[in-house]
């Protein structure tokens, strides 16, 4: 807001959008690639240090999809705000035509 001007920027609330998905998307692929790469080890490992992994690997799991379920989250209120945006501007641009 400037001087009580609202400005919106569309290109950049598409932008913010993709950013975010693309976000998801490399969380997504880091962690199943880690996962896959430690399995191996983990497989190897018995008694107290499996059972130690399994429940940070659980605990890491939850905070992922936490984070994921965030993200989620805030880039649907920016495509709805971009919307929002959008129809109010097409509206405003009526009033003139």
């Amino acid at each position: 807001m400037n001087d009580g001007v609202l400005v919106v920027n569309f290109a950049a609330l598409q932008q913010a959008s993709a950013d975010i998905q693309r976000a998801l998307s490399t969380l997504d692929s880091q962690l199943g690639q880690l996962e896959r790469d430690a399995a191996p080890l983990v497989a190897s490992w018995t008694g107290e240090a499996r059972e130690a992994y399994s429940v940070r690997q659980t605990r890491w799991r939850s905070a992922s999809a936490d984070l994921q379920a965030m993200l989620r989250d805030i880039k649907v209120a920016v495509d709805d705000s971009a919307a929002d945006y959008l129809n109010t501007e097409k509206r405003n641009v009526n009033l003139f035509q």
